[in-house]
């Protein structure tokens, strides 16, 4: 009778454990997801070679991550942030295979601003290594990634989405850049001998390698100011999902041609910049926060209207 009322002690222990254990899961999992779809995140940062691990490596601002199941697969790891009181996403690299469901994984979260980046070659001679440039227009000569996003995945699929790039970048969150970024260097002796440029055209490569001096020469008759491998599908993937976008381009060695340059060169260049870049959009988020529920220029730049030749039903 002892060893029987032992064994059954036991057995309601071991139930009480495994009890205790699933509700501590589930918690945790609701928590994560409350976290993941908080209705009050509003903002994203997709990463580059601008911030690298910088952002990473920076103590109390980035909680564990979580990926989102979109109707093009699952997203890259997604974390959730918050500095200066202000919650935010962040996708570590802007150049994931999972490119697409990245962005739509922002649309189904909510996220209506975003703030994105890189390093780039400069071809404007002026555009120096560890200039900051804050771009207003780009070429995009990306031949490999999806051009558009399925009509299947808007919250309205009965809209056609073909949209318009004048201006190709959100002016009030370039301001913002514009602002922060000047606030940041010259605030700092230390980095007197960078300057802002605040404006640019983004010329965005086919990538998988540096271009020739021959494409940067032809770049540079077509307009552009600094060339990218990932920028310019941002900013279109932006504007095609609805949201408001700008980035910050720091240059991080003169485009083929223009001037020498080694590869050695490199990595001083982001230890020193990486964390500059997380300080200035850090502190972007409570402008950025404070544009909510204002009209913003892109919102009547994306749907084209019916392509119909029926009469208007409010015709005569």
């Amino acid at each position: 009778m002892a060893d029987h009322s032992l064994r059954r002690t036991q057995a309601v222990r071991t139930h009480a454990h495994r009890w205790g254990f699933l509700c501590l899961l589930i918690a945790v999992l609701c928590t994560a997801t409350a976290h993941a779809q908080d209705p009050g995140t509003r903002i994203a940062i997709f990463g580059g070679t601008f911030v690298n691990d910088a952002l990473l490596l920076r103590d109390g601002l980035l909680d564990e991550p979580f990926t989102v199941e979109t109707k093009l697969g699952v997203s890259p790891e997604i974390y959730p942030g918050e500095a200066h009181g202000v919650p935010f996403y962040y996708i570590h690299m802007h150049g994931s295979s999972a490119l697409q469901a990245a962005w739509l994984a922002m649309y189904d979260l909510g996220v209506t601003e975003v703030l994105g980046g890189a390093t780039a070659g400069g071809i404007t001679p002026s555009m120096q290594p560890y200039d900051y440039v804050i771009p207003h227009d780009f070429i995009d000569m990306n031949i490999d990634r999806p051009l558009s996003f399925p009509r299947e995945v808007y919250l309205d699929p009965s809209k056609i989405p073909i949209p318009r790039f004048l201006p190709a970048m959100d002016p009030d969150l370039r301001r913002i850049l514009i602002e922060e970024t000047r606030t940041r260097v010259r605030s700092d002796d230390s980095l007197n001998d960078i300057d802002l440029h605040e404006s640019g055209v983004i010329v965005q490569a086919r990538g998988g390698r540096f271009e020739t001096a021959a494409e940067i020469e032809m770049f540079a008759r077509w307009g552009g100011d600094v060339v990218t491998m990932n920028v310019g599908t941002e900013i279109a993937y932006a504007r095609m999902l609805g949201m408001n976008y700008a980035c910050l381009i720091a240059i991080s060695n003169p485009a083929e041609g223009v001037a020498p340059w080694d590869f050695s060169e490199m990595p001083p260049l982001y230890r020193r910049i990486n964390p500059v870049s997380v300080d200035i959009l850090m502190a972007a988020l409570p402008r950025i926060q404070a544009l909510e529920g204002q009209e913003r220029v892109g919102d009547g730049l994306i749907f084209h209207p019916e392509m119909t030749a029926k009469p208007d039903s409010d015709d005569p």
